[in-house]
């Protein structure tokens, strides 16, 4: 019995002195506005870099997925972990951002839905290589803390367009690494297919379409959920190219919208998102 006690007695000073460690390599980061939450950055050695969209104003370094150098990644989703729900985060570009607060009010009885990273005024999550890079923060909350995530809403594309054969091949590799490593985390999926961008189609450049055609495939063959943004988007505005919409921000069209037209984009994400968490 003695014996049994000390061995307990050890395993708690293990324990303590490992979560000491792991705790002293938490940087908090300042705050550009008192009361703010800070982003803490909890992958030591990298440290806090300020990060002009993330609200409080910085972000934490990480390594480049290509090898070479670090990239400032903004901060997590902005809000610890529900007890009493679902837990649920989108990841994705400014669109993403657009229509995260109806979807977070249409499931607010069963889910707590964010945005991840927290950004209010930019491209979210941006490339896929941004993607990757950062996407060890972008899974933890901005104060550092892990979650199980139960439904992780994601996307890529409006800021990877470059349509070149090599630029594909990359979006495509890079696409894949990110699913599976969302894939590892035991979350349910579901992807979000691109909304059009009209700069570019109205030029006769599809390159939106063409990635949409990749991700469908990668979707598919690992029997991940996808809801069409595209075909939503284009059920309301008509075929592309179209030059005005109700629902697009500015005339022409371009690529955000209206709070009405992400309103109307929230909706089938919603949906799918009920499906997926049981309900």
């Amino acid at each position: 019995k003695f014996t049994e006690k000390m061995d307990f007695c050890v395993l708690a000073v293990l324990l303590f002195v490992v979560n000491s460690v792991a705790q002293s390599n938490i940087v908090t980061c300042p705050v550009k506005h008192t009361g703010q939450t800070p982003t803490k950055c909890p992958f030591a050695p990298y440290k806090c870099c300020q990060q002009q969209y993330s609200p409080n104003g910085y972000g934490c370094t990480l390594p480049s997925a290509t090898g070479h150098g670090t990239v400032c990644c903004k901060p997590g989703a902005h809000l610890p972990a529900s007890t009493t729900r679902k837990n649920v985060i989108v990841l994705g570009d400014s669109v993403s951002i657009g229509y995260t607060p109806d979807v977070a009010k249409d499931l607010a009885d069963i889910a707590l839905v964010q945005h991840t990273p927290w950004d209010v005024a930019d491209g979210g999550a941006e490339t896929t290589l941004y993607g990757l890079s950062c996407l060890r923060q972008f899974l933890r909350t901005t104060s550092g803390a892990p979650i199980k995530w139960d439904l992780i809403h994601f996307n890529f594309g409006l800021h990877d367009l470059n349509n070149s054969t090599a630029a594909e091949a990359v979006y495509k590799a890079q696409l894949l690494n990110i699913t599976h490593e969302l894939l590892e985390t035991g979350a349910k999926l579901q992807y979000a297919l691109t909304t059009p961008f009209m700069p570019d189609y109205t030029k006769g450049d599809h390159v939106v379409p063409q990635l949409n055609v990749i991700a469908t495939k990668i979707m598919k063959s690992l029997n991940i959920p996808i809801v069409d943004l595209w075909s939503r988007v284009v059920a309301k505005c008509g075929p592309v190219p179209y030059k005005t919409c109700a629902i697009c921000r500015k005339d022409p069209c371009s690529y955000h919208y209206t709070p009405e037209g992400y309103r109307w984009i929230a909706t089938p994400i919603s949906e799918e998102m009920r499906k997926n968490l049981g309900h």
